[in-house]
């Protein structure tokens, strides 16, 4: 079985600003002068990207997963110019091509597969110019598709393949106007008309196309992740060897309590399954949060699936915000390295006992890591990192050979109950009311915060306080998860070595999980009671509203007391919730008529006939620009949407699928200028709103 793992976590730099994790850090390495990478960073991330492998490939994983082909290629063979021989794009691709070639050699010398990501459709400035018109049935774009990826394939022959994602791009996505990505490939026919010009090229160099299945709901293709209906439409009758499917092992994004993905186990290729160990939609790894089960589940699915390859974890990719804990010291936190080793021990043995496995590796790190310190770390190493303390990982020695101490104990106990703090105190357990997709997406139970951002978005309070049955139960649950949260805190501050600098960070993650979980119940208490009165259309007094908001806002503002100016474990993004809760008290009864009219918009919804993704746009362009200034306004003060909706994720101008139009080379002055400035019409639009989907970025 193929067991693959994601590789960006190593060149990310902690002292520099990172906040979108949906990729590679270009925006931190590539530079608009010469020499168009930062040199030293990206040094620094192989050699400790090389040190990640080893571990990986003790942890038993067989293959890494890296982005992207865009950053790798100079069309120097293309039979028409795209890049000049100065071109930053050029160069910079020569850099990384370079410094990964030092990368995938060592992972050639481990026996380790190496996959390089690409978004279709990807672009910069001057194969936009060479393109024309950017549209899914271009003889030319395609072309050039073909040509970048024979290249990669050719220049780089340690590359067993290319993962190609189309369900997303564009928006938050690009990096300015240098690398951009594009909604194309929306239908059906499209795709299946894009797999028919890659294969080709990966069948003659006997390499592998893998095609994810993510989607966002856009276009006819918006519901491809957990429509069998789509996917057989779109993988019908392909059989080569050389393609893979690569799926999510749930309907939507990485998220707890969801059914199993439906299109697991079709006919057509086989079939790589995704799962998250850095869970990004539970604090990014900065808190414990085991994947115990919810693994176990998805792998002993996938054991008994003849259709499945393999699996694909991810241990750095995805999410917006985060902290410096998130990164650990080597590219993972102490619990995303644990869960890393748990699933890859999973997929090979899905009886595993795991509390016995946790325990060994818990209760090994923990005596290595007191066993050296920087002085053990080699000169080569220290050299190499400039600074960065690296600490190898090592495999677990077998659990029968170590004598349990109190300490690695509280950790295992803190770990294993994790899933169920998260499963009743961050989630809401599973939802009796739950409505299974909307639009086509399916519907995450995770709803009523968005990464690090809590939201006061009216539609989701409707609907988590009609669906989830007994608010009054929902409230306790959180206060209850918390409660436990903050036990396990203290047990573990009683029994941290003294001293020791990761054991007083391990105190302070069970600290944080416990204030996130705090919040939690104060967004439920805040928000469900007032939600299902507006159901019944039972009016609160204004002293009750006013009461609500004022514990709210003192259970906010503690939270970021204690966490304000900590870059490892930062506050969470609160102040959509406080900036609701100060309206409700000033103005209760606005809020109150909000509530209404959201409750009777959101019971119309819920009886509106289902519809297909790709229903074509009422908007136009005037009307997509009128609603990219108009809805971010209108959100804040209706509480619409979620303010991260704003942020992340495709913009609202590839929600309404504008076509592409040509770009005009006359009104270029210099086409490999590093920001090139194209007309108007020709550049992508990368700033303005951004419209809500099952899960952006992924």
């Amino acid at each position: 079985m193929i067991r693959l793992a994601d590789m960006s976590g190593p060149f990310y730099d902690p002292r520099k600003p990172f906040r979108n994790w949906s990729s590679f850090p270009f925006t931190q390495i590539d530079l608009p002068t010469a020499p168009y990478v930062d040199q030293g960073q990206l040094d620094v991330g192989v050699e400790r990207a090389c040190a990640h492998l080893e571990a990986l490939r003790a942890q038993g994983y067989t293959g890494v997963v890296i982005d992207n082909m865009a950053h790798l290629v100079t069309f120097d063979g293309a039979p028409w110019p795209v890049y000049t021989a100065d071109s930053p794009f050029r160069l910079r691709a020569l850099a990384y091509r370079a410094a990964f070639g030092r990368l995938f050699a060592r992972a050639a010398t481990l026996g380790m597969e190496v996959y390089v990501t690409t978004d279709m459709q990807w672009s910069t400035p001057p194969l936009r110019l060479a393109v024309g018109e950017l549209r899914a049935d271009s003889p030319r774009l395609a072309e050039l598709n073909r040509l970048a990826m024979s290249e990669l394939l050719t220049t780089m022959p340690e590359v067993a393949g290319l993962v190609v994602r189309v369900g997303e791009a564009g928006g938050a996505h690009n990096q300015g106007g240098d690398y951009c990505g594009h909604m194309l490939y929306t239908s059906p026919s499209a795709m299946r008309a894009l797999i028919e010009t890659l294969l080709p090229v990966c069948e003659r160099h006997s390499r592998r196309l893998i095609v994810r299945t993510w989607s966002v709901g856009i276009g006819e293709l918006g519901d491809l992740i957990c429509s069998p209906e789509r996917y057989a439409e779109v993988f019908g009758g392909l059989s080569s060897p050389n393609l893979l499917a690569s799926v999510k092992h749930g309907p939507a994004d990485f998220f707890r309590l969801m059914p199993h993905n439906p299109t697991l186990g079709l006919p057509g290729p086989r079939q790589i399954v995704e799962l998250q160990n850095r869970r990004e939609y539970e604090l990014f790894g900065m808190v414990p949060s085991s994947v115990s089960e919810l693994h176990r589940a998805a792998l002993a699915r996938a054991a008994a699936d003849p259709q499945c390859a393999g699996i694909w974890a991810w241990n750095a990719t995805g999410g917006w915000g985060g902290g410096r804990a998130a990164l650990g010291e080597g590219g993972w936190s102490l619990w995303t390295e644990l869960s890393s080793a748990l699933t890859a021990a999973l997929a090979q043995d899905v009886e595993l006992d795991a509390d016995a496995f946790v325990r060994g590796w818990l209760g090994g790190q923990e005596s290595e890591g007191r066993s050296r310190g920087p002085e053990d770390v080699s000169l080569r190493q220290r050299e190499s990192i400039r600074g960065h303390l690296s600490k190898l990982p090592t495999s677990p020695p077998d659990s029968r050979l170590l004598t349990p101490d109190p300490w690695s104990e509280a950790l295992t106990d803190l770990y294993m109950d994790s899933a169920e703090l998260i499963e009743r105190g961050w989630y809401m357990g599973r939802l009796p009311g739950a409505v299974e997709s909307l639009g086509g997406i399916h519907l995450s139970p995770l709803l009523w915060v968005w990464w690090m951002r809590p939201t006061s978005a009216l539609p989701i309070w409707a609907y988590l306080a009609d669906a989830v049955g007994d608010v009054e139960g929902a409230i306790r649950a959180a206060g209850d998860a918390a409660a436990r949260a903050e036990a396990h805190a203290r047990r573990l501050a009683e029994l941290a070595p003294q001293g020791d600098e990761r054991a007083t960070q391990l105190v302070d993650s069970a600290r944080y999980l416990a204030s996130a979980l705090e919040i939690s119940h104060a967004a439920r208490a805040l928000m469900l009671p007032l939600m299902g009165a507006a159901w019944r259309a039972d009016r609160p007094t204004r002293a009750a509203l006013r009461a609500a908001s004022r514990r709210a806002l003192t259970t906010l503002s503690a939270h970021h007391a204690t966490w304000a100016g900590r870059s490892d474990l930062p506050p969470l993004e609160v102040a959509e919730l406080e900036r609701f809760a100060l309206v409700l008290g000033h103005a209760p009864w606005r809020i109150w008529v909000q509530a209404r009219a959201t409750c009777a918009a959101v019971r119309r919804l819920r009886a509106a006939p289902p519809r297909r993704p790709g229903t074509s746009s009422p908007l136009g362009q005037a009307g997509t620009m009128l609603m990219t200034t108009a809805l971010p306004w209108l959100s804040q003060r209706l509480n619409l949407l979620p303010s991260i909706f704003f942020e992340s994720g495709p913009s609202i101008s590839e929600w309404a699928q504008p076509k592409p139009r040509p770009s005009q080379a006359g009104q270029v002055r210099r086409p490999d200028a590093p920001r090139a400035t194209l007309s108007a019409d020709a550049a992508p639009r990368t700033t303005g709103a951004r419209m809500p989907s099952s899960r952006p970025p992924g």
